[in-house]
């Protein structure tokens, strides 16, 4: 007689579980780590939902404040790198001699108009270092001297255009006064060297 195992129990027929998902509440309570614990990277983390909320407003607040300093130091480190080009291609234009031994003949030449005058008044120390400073660039940077002559003088046609313009006329008017007195010397020289001429033909005369 073969043997049945199990004929006395009743027929169990299996019921499918619910598809809802568990709530939160119910995941807590039957939790072994008990409410306000989470798991992360297979360690237990227990926190306070108060102070999660305020580290979590203060991590943001300082995420944000950080994220606003450094767009202004990228905004600021671009505007400064723009403004060292910009000034380092103004430079190259206006100098186009070798800033030295030129440079030093030129800040001698200030030194010592202002050595000359160190006892005179405020306005002739302040104006002959200058002065000597620009007849030194003339003579040693003239290309550089007429790129700041016309770079003062877009300047000031820009800024203060009346200035300019008396200028411009003084500068004509010197010009008209220099060949004026050029024309006079050279009548002067042929007027002495007529008179002489004449002095000498008469003296042959005389002689004769």
């Amino acid at each position: 007689m073969v043997r049945k195992f199990y004929e006395d129990d009743e027929l169990i027929i299996n019921k499918p579980g619910t598809i809802d998902p568990i709530t939160p509440k119910l995941q807590h309570q039957e939790s072994i780590h008990g409410e306000g614990a989470s798991i992360i990277d297979g360690m237990v983390i227990r926190t306070t939902p108060i102070l999660e909320k305020y580290s979590n407003q203060v991590r943001q607040f300082l995420i944000t404040k950080f994220n606003i300093l450094e767009a202004e130091l990228k905004t600021q480190r671009s505007a400064s790198l723009n403004e060292w080009r910009h000034l380092k291609s103004g430079f190259n234009d206006l100098v186009e001699e070798p800033v030295l031994p030129n440079g030093i003949y030129i800040l001698t030449a200030g030194l010592t108009g202002s050595i000359l005058v160190r006892n005179r008044n405020i306005g002739l120390r302040f104006v002959t270092p200058l002065l000597f400073g620009g007849v030194a660039t003339r003579y040693y940077m003239p290309r550089t001297f007429a790129n700041l002559s016309k770079k003062y003088d877009e300047l000031e046609l820009e800024n203060v255009p009346d200035l300019y313009t008396q200028r411009q006329d003084l500068i004509r008017q010197s010009i008209q006064w220099k060949h004026d007195a050029e024309l006079l010397r050279v009548k002067f020289n042929d007027g002495v060297i007529e008179q002489v001429h004449d002095l000498r033909n008469k003296w042959k005369e005389v002689w004769n």
